[in-house]
């Protein structure tokens, strides 16, 4: 029903405390938007990526990086032709195609877009989801809200995974009948059985998650006690100065 995106592994990331890591991620996430250089920016989502191969492995960075990639592409192929202000680098006739500007934008663009995933990526995936949970309800946040923000970082991972299973499922019943056409229209038709039979598996799915829910106290008018805590990390104060500290000085480094 679920699936837990938390990935063990090693490194400092694991033993910061997510009081720390989530006003962190936050703060790292709006720095990309900010009026930063553009090297700056390309040196930062570096870091990330060899921060994730450092932490979670070379094989999980490579799996982040992929489910990101089509949407880099996209951007990286139709936004620049919306942007052709500045020296032209590509001309059909008398018609600027290609310009540095616009090419600049789209990379910046892609870099942002690369930078947020990573953050998010490298949050979740060293903080387990029950910590998290803690940290957001010693925000004052009420726990009804995090558990919502936890079921959907472990449910929908869940329910992509059933989507596969049975996309692969259907392609090996498939492999036996005669071969057809590869056009649009042959595609929709062979995706509509693997959304429908997706959609049941997570509707018959609904009952164990209302269970889960009762489990743990959700709707209940009575103070729910908690099992774990986040008395292992003992410096959140000064862990999250010094992530303060970092974020201002690469700001004003990198500002333009």
């Amino acid at each position: 029903m679920t699936t837990d995106i938390f990935i063990a592994g090693k490194g400092i990331l694991y033993r910061i405390d997510p009081r720390t890591k989530i006003p962190a991620a936050v703060s790292f996430c709006i720095y990309v938007f900010l009026p930063i250089h553009f090297y700056s920016a390309a040196l930062f989502a570096t870091i990330l990526f060899f921060c994730s191969i450092y932490s979670l492995g070379l094989k999980n960075t490579i799996q982040i990086f992929k489910t990101v990639f089509p949407m880099l592409f996209i951007m990286l192929l139709f936004s620049p032709l919306y942007n052709r202000d500045g020296i032209p680098l590509l001309k059909l006739g008398t018609t600027v195609v290609l310009t540095k500007d616009g090419l600049l934008q789209t990379a910046l663009l892609d870099i942002r877009f690369f930078s947020i995933t990573f953050v998010c990526s490298l949050l979740f995936a060293t903080t387990k989801m029950e910590e998290i949970i803690l940290a957001l309800e010693s925000f004052r946040m009420p726990y009804k809200a995090g558990l919502t923000i936890s079921l959907v970082f472990t449910a929908v991972p869940g329910i992509i995974d059933s989507f596969h299973q049975i996309s692969d499922s259907h392609k090996l019943r498939r492999a036996t009948m005669p071969k057809i056409r590869n056009t649009l229209k042959n595609r929709i038709r062979n995706i509509l059985p693997t959304l429908t039979s997706a959609l049941v598996v997570t509707l018959r799915n609904i009952p164990a998650l209302a269970m889960s829910l009762e489990a743990r106290g959700f709707g209940s008018a009575v103070k729910r006690t908690q099992y774990h805590d986040l008395s292992a990390y003992r410096h959140p104060f000064r862990d999250t100065i010094a992530f303060g500290v970092v974020f201002i000085v690469l700001f004003i480094a990198s500002k333009k």
